[in-house]
């Protein structure tokens, strides 16, 4: 008798869970395919352009080593958009819950590391620092280690383990928001991004207007200034693409408990879509934007 009580208690639970659980509406699941479905095709097409253009080149200095591992990093987020775009398509998730937590950490890795490599290109071009080879691939390596068997292990153990999630949907943890430790570390992630891009911004702006200053009006034909901006091609993409997601996300910590119809969720989906929009930066290579 009380084994069925308890049984009854919790699948009464677990049906209200579900039901406090936001559905997608179409109009952000139609976003949603589109900005992945642009990912995925622009960001393949850009990842095999520009590894067939290195393949030719065989050079193996310090930036072209930190772009063949932004290549790599932006394979990995290919790789998983296909499933995003299932579960957005059949509004159903099927590949279990580890699958599930594995794309989700596959989004926010590639974002901080591709932050990191961008974070380098530009500290390099910046200030004109010469790497050699063995050097850069210590420190790229270490970033790899740190991600792959650090933050990673972490995410996959602890993120989606304070509250039981329905198995039929994934990248519903927003109540993983509402723990103390969350928030610590979102704010932390948020404040140094901020503060790095807004620091390399001023910076990065300052050179460009000395260089115009000195070189005007033949400034296209100065290699300097070509360098300068190159990097600062980097910089915009940030701006753009991690910026407004990490700004809306102060909002969406402080605002969580009041969105009780889920709006707010559904715009940090599409900010953290708009963060994926990064893989596209080859294809800007290969357009000209940058090169």
């Amino acid at each position: 008798m009380l084994s069925r009580m308890s049984n009854s208690s919790l699948t009464l639970q677990n049906h209200s869970f579900i039901s406090t659980v936001p559905d997608i509406s179409d109009r952000l699941r139609s976003t949603l395919i589109i900005l992945y479905s642009i990912d995925l095709a622009g960001g393949t097409l850009g990842v095999v352009v520009m590894s067939h253009q290195l393949f030719q080149r065989r050079s193996q200095s310090a930036m072209i080593i930190i772009i063949i591992n932004l290549l790599v990093l932006h394979i990995f987020l290919l790789l998983s958009i296909p499933f995003r775009l299932s579960y957005y398509i059949l509004q159903e998730w099927k590949f279990g819950t580890f699958i599930c937590k594995l794309v989700s950490a596959t989004a926010y890795l590639h974002m901080y590391s591709t932050f990191t490599f961008y974070v380098s290109i530009i500290v390099i071009r910046l200030f004109q620092l010469e790497f050699n080879k063995c050097h850069t691939i210590i420190w790229v390596t270490a970033v790899w280690m740190l991600g792959a068997l650090v933050i990673a292990p972490v995410f996959l153990s602890y993120y989606g383990t304070s509250r039981t999630y329905p198995s039929s949907r994934c990248f519903q943890f927003q109540q993983e928001m509402e723990e103390a430790p969350m928030v610590v570390v979102n704010y932390c992630l948020v404040g140094v991004l901020l503060a790095v891009c807004g620091l390399l911004t001023i910076l990065q702006l300052s050179v460009m207007c000395k260089l115009t200053v000195k070189y005007w009006p033949d400034i296209n034909s100065h290699v300097e200034f070509r360098a300068q901006a190159k990097s600062f091609f980097f910089t915009l993409v940030t701006i753009v693409c991690f910026m407004p997601h990490h700004i809306f996300r102060i909002y969406y910590i402080q605002n969580l408990h009041l969105d009780k119809d889920h709006k707010l969720f559904t715009y940090n989906e599409i900010f953290l879509a708009l963060t994926t929009m990064c893989c596209l930066d080859m294809l800007c290579f290969i357009a000209g934007i940058a090169h």
